[in-house]
């Protein structure tokens, strides 16, 4: 997939979940450890994952930094509800990311929503050069 802009973000509600495997930290910290590879991404730091509840809603909320940005878990069991956010600066194959999560957590349903983040991010290098030096002329124009 060609990409414009800074890159991919990807943020998934999965519905009728299975509440156990929500509340699984453990598999929360696997998948978190297992995907940047899985993505072709770079993992920055290792998983860090964090169990709250059982007052009021439990849950686990997990989160791996990777060179490319970031991939973040939080689950609902008692609502079987999960949110799934992965952001990059590189496309991945969003489809195989899908079908790896609604498997391990037993998603019966899910809504997904794809922005390009920073729609103006030039890729190119020399592109860039040309955009700051045209607003520093601009700029200096305006000024004298």
């Amino acid at each position: 997939m060609e990409l414009f802009g800074f890159g991919p973000h990807l943020m998934v509600d999965g519905y009728d979940a299975n509440p156990e495997k929500l509340r699984d930290a453990e598999l929360v910290r696997r998948v978190l450890d297992e995907l940047p590879e899985e993505m072709e991404m770079t993992k920055v730091l290792p998983p860090f994952v964090y169990s709250y509840g059982p007052e009021g809603e439990d849950g686990v909320t997990g989160v791996v930094i990777i060179a490319e940005s970031h991939i973040a878990i939080h689950t609902f069991p008692k609502k079987r509800f999960l949110s799934i956010d992965i952001f990059s600066c590189k496309a991945f194959d969003m489809a195989q990311v899908l079908r790896k999560l609604t498997a391990v957590f037993e998603i019966g349903r899910y809504e997904t929503y794809m922005i390009n983040r920073g729609k103006e991010f030039p890729k190119d290098p020399e592109l860039a050069r040309k955009i700051v030096l045209g607003e520093r002329e601009y700029l200096e124009a305006r000024v004298s």
